[in-house]
């Protein structure tokens, strides 16, 4: 008995480091997030939340990785119910975006937590979509809840997902 205890003790640190890369780690151990952007299906801007702990993108990497961006607003529109997705590689930074029906989200990001990210953006616009549908049918009806989207945000520069967003009166009467 004592050898086989022995023997699962020295197995743990093994089963643990090959079970790791299913998402068993927070994302923050292998991921920084720089920006996070969410549009309108319009194609303008709602909301940018940016990091100031993480370095900014290298001005050679800064054209390409806005026109990863930029293409994936401006491509085709998602249907109802479903959700569009895209993770583009540069080099050690990675653009992550998900466009539901009425927003699309899209995060910048150093290191290797891609898909985790990705499925935090998926949620995120799922339930932002769902919760906040009458206010999303214009750009100027959606802006009277960006402050809502950016506090919600705020979790995934962090690494924590999103965070549940303050109702917006409360937001107003904290920003005046």
């Amino acid at each position: 008995m004592v050898q086989t205890l022995g023997f699962l003790a020295g197995l743990m640190p093994a089963v643990t480091a090959m079970v790791a890369p299913f998402n068993l780690r927070n994302r923050s151990d292998d991921t920084s997030v720089r920006a996070v952007y969410l549009f309108h299906r319009s194609g303008d801007p709602l909301v940018t939340v940016a990091s100031d702990s993480v370095l900014p993108l290298e001005s050679s990497k800064l054209e390409p990785v806005l026109g990863a961006v930029r293409e994936f607003v401006e491509g085709q529109e998602a249907s109802v119910g479903r959700l569009l997705q895209t993770t583009q590689r540069f080099g050690e930074d990675g653009v992550v975006g998900v466009r539901g029906q009425f927003i699309s989200a899209c995060a910048v990001y150093h290191g290797h937590g891609g898909g985790i990210l990705r499925r935090d953006l998926v949620r995120f616009v799922r339930e932002f979509e769902e919760r906040n549908a009458p206010h999303l049918g214009t750009w100027e009806d959606a802006t009277s809840i960006a402050g809502d989207a950016s506090l919600a945000l705020v979790g995934l520069m962090d690494g924590r997902g999103f965070s549940e967003p303050v109702p917006a009166a409360t937001f107003a009467a904290v920003t005046i």
